[in-house]
């Protein structure tokens, strides 16, 4: 049986992997401040904070994957959830990371890593399997490194074209620096056009939480409630062992979420 591990050794050979696999910061981000540190100290995993310590509030992947400050962009998730009614325990929620066009993955206080925003198309995409993990405090705290190093793509492509918006938006405008995102203008919920010619350099928080005043958001199935056992089976079939556990896959038991290295 593979011993699992969540020590600050552990940690520092996941950011190690992250950077061989997908590059080190970009170098445009801050500094996690003392006072960030200490707020979510307990809050969460003690993983996350030390990935904060280490590497700070920047983007990584050429500027595909963004750990962000959950402080910065309250007022986008605020946006979003306001009035939303979720399949969850009443809890706050804060944004961990962020990519290029805006899309937010959320850390539940009480659910963990359980929900996604896709900014651009107005969809919540929930995980309800993913409170589970907080039943074994080595996997809890593991979660909060694998969360943060997970990246999330932007699934949006031009109409006309089919391109990639995002691959377009580094064509054209280059880096993203911290507070920015690639944007429609005007936003998809509002000309239902999702063409590269709109593409614009907005200010991040404040386009997304933009974009959540003006989307009536819409909920999407949970995956893995639904589906989860007969994608566990499937694996298990292919003898894949579950990395988050170091077991092998069994039914009713789901995959994580989110790849673990």
């Amino acid at each position: 049986m593979v011993e699992l591990r969540c020590d600050p050794e552990w940690v520092d050979k996941q950011l190690q992997d992250f950077f061989e696999d997908e590059g080190g910061p970009l170098g445009v981000g801050e500094a996690a401040s003392p006072g960030v540190l200490e707020r979510f100290e307990g809050v969460f995993p003690a993983s996350m904070l030390q990935v904060w310590r280490a590497v700070g509030f920047d983007g990584f992947a050429a500027g595909r994957h963004w750990i962000t400050n959950p402080l910065e962009w309250a007022p986008a998730v605020e946006s979003w959830l306001q009035g939303v009614e979720l399949p969850f325990p009443d809890q706050r929620w804060w944004c961990i990371t962020r990519t290029p066009m805006g899309s937010m993955q959320l850390w539940g206080e009480v659910s963990g890593p359980a929900l996604e925003v896709d900014s651009v198309l107005g969809l919540l995409w929930p995980n309800t399997s993913a409170q589970e993990d907080r039943k074994d405090p080595v996997i809890w705290e593991r979660s909060g490194c694998v969360s943060l190093l997970s990246l999330t793509e932007d699934s949006v492509d031009d109409d006309v074209t089919g391109r990639s918006l995002v691959d377009v938006g580094f064509e054209r405008f280059g880096s993203l620096a911290a507070g920015e995102v690639f944007a429609l203008v005007p936003a998809y919920c509002l000309s239902g056009r999702m063409e590269a010619s709109m593409l614009a350099v907005e200010p991040a928080v404040a386009h997304v939480a933009f974009l959540g005043q003006s989307t009536q958001p819409r909920m999407m199935p949970d995956m893995m409630a639904t589906f989860g056992s007969a994608i566990a089976d499937h694996l298990a079939s292919q003898e894949v062992v579950d990395p988050t556990t170091g077991k092998p896959i069994t039914f009713n038991q789901p995959p994580p979420h989110k790849p673990v290295t």
